[in-house]
């Protein structure tokens, strides 16, 4: 005869069943976990990890008007503006300058690091890169390292990590003595107003780099001028527009590294100067007390307190100049940086003295 089951018993027996597990909602659950943690590793030191989606909205240079200097992309076409363009400085020079190694960054700009040139020979900066992106010391997550490369700019290229390109400036002076190139007050880099905190902090941490290569007679013809070399001779300046402005959202950041970041007030970038590595993240802060001397040097750059120093002194002729945009990674502004995209607008403005004109009347 069967024994009866009481209702007591049938609970006790539904109680100590084990719960049914979902094993995709558990997966899912893991795979949740695994990405969140992956974002907040990426989230911080971004600019070894990651493109940040900056793009440019417009760019131009211009030079002042009626003051006998003119400016071009090829030595062959002059005016007093141009307008700067993936464009305009790849494919629409293609025949009138078809030796020349200029770089757009149409995916974005992706931060790099760069001291500007190191040898007076070179007419090219020395920028760095991350090789790979941050890895781990025994799967440490709190030991992340990286190594670097420098980047060969060894022919035209659409994609780029930062923008490069060759200008020529033509002064008609008609005087012995050198006039002075500077530039004005126009210059500038800037963002939309709507964009929040993170996205003004690259903007914070852009960098316009200059090399002089060299000067020639103003009737040498164009594939001559295209062709100048340093001849030991070539020198960069790096200017660093928005130098003292650091949002709240960075001063924030800067403070978990014991840097101490003020609004208005410049704070000192120490940019890579070779590649190698293992460097770990950690001692690669701007500012730092971790900060590894063996990789970093005080990046020196003007600002626009630097606007009544000559950037160059340009002679009766053609000088030819290379020009360069990136985003400057080891800039404090840049720190932890988790970007939705942003366009910048960059404007560089020329002027010259009229120095030989003043010393050739005296």
């Amino acid at each position: 005869m069967a024994k009866k089951v009481t209702t007591k018993e049938k609970e006790n027996k539904v109680s100590n069943k084990k719960p049914k597990v979902d094993k995709n909602n558990i997966k899912g659950s893991m795979f949740v976990i695994l990405c969140l943690g992956v974002l907040l590793i990426f989230a911080t030191y971004a600019w070894f990890s990651t493109s940040l989606n900056v793009k440019i909205k417009t760019f131009n240079m211009v030079v002042t008007k009626n003051s006998g200097l003119m400016i071009s992309f090829d030595a062959v076409n002059y005016d007093t503006s141009l307008e700067i363009s993936a464009n305009a400085i790849l494919n629409d020079i293609r025949n009138t300058y078809p030796g020349h190694s200029n770089l757009w960054s149409t995916n974005g700009l992706t931060p790099v690091s760069s001291n500007g040139i190191t040898n007076p020979n070179s007419p090219v900066f020395n920028i760095f890169a991350a090789d790979g992106g941050v890895k781990y010391y025994k799967k440490d997550k709190s030991r992340g390292f990286v190594t670097t490369k420098q980047i060969q700019e060894n022919g035209p290229k659409q994609f780029s990590y930062y923008i490069a390109f060759d200008v020529f400036l033509k002064n008609e002076t008609d005087s012995p003595v050198s006039d002075n190139l500077y530039l004005d007050y126009d210059t500038s880099v800037t963002i939309s107003d709507e964009e929040d905190d993170e996205m003004k902090g690259l903007a914070n941490s852009v960098r316009l780099g200059f090399v002089k290569v060299g000067s020639t007679g103003l009737n040498t013809p164009a594939p001559q001028v295209q062709n100048l070399t340093c001849n030991n001779n070539c020198n960069s300046i790096i200017y660093e527009p928005n130098s003292t402005n650091h949002t709240s959202l960075s001063i924030e950041r800067a403070q978990k590294y014991g840097v101490n970041l003020v609004n208005g007030q410049r704070f000192p970038t120490y940019a890579f100067s070779r590649a190698g590595g293992p460097i770990y993240v950690e001692n690669s802060v701007s500012g730092s007390p971790n900060l590894d001397p063996n990789y970093f040097t005080l990046q020196n750059t003007i600002t626009e307190n630097n606007f009544e120093e000559p950037l160059f002194d340009l002679p009766n002729g053609v000088t030819k100049m290379r020009v360069y945009l990136w985003i400057e990674g080891q800039d404090i502004d840049s720190l932890e940086t988790d970007s939705t995209g942003a366009d910048l607008s960059i404007s560089i403005s020329f002027v010259k003295d009229q120095a030989g004109y003043t010393e050739f009347n005296e």
